[in-house]
């Protein structure tokens, strides 16, 4: 299972890492790691994600945590 989020930086995905844990994606690229998903996506809501472009963006609608990530089964 996916999570993911479009915005007009590129689309971020949240999918389980080959080793454990969960990825942050963004455009094909894997851009922070972490062992739980909701940390990553409130680093996508806080704007800390490591994604420039993003991070420093002024777009203020964003998914507040991770239950309000579309999924992809």
């Amino acid at each position: 299972m996916k999570y993911y989020f479009k915005t007009p930086c590129g689309t971020f995905f949240i999918s389980s890492a080959p080793y454990g844990g969960y990825n942050l994606i963004i455009n094909d690229a894997t851009i922070n790691w972490s062992e739980e998903a909701s940390e990553l996506a409130q680093q996508v809501y806080d704007k800390t994600s490591g994604f420039e472009e993003w991070d420093n963006s002024i777009i203020k609608e964003r998914p507040k945590n991770l239950e309000e990530w579309q999924v992809k089964i």
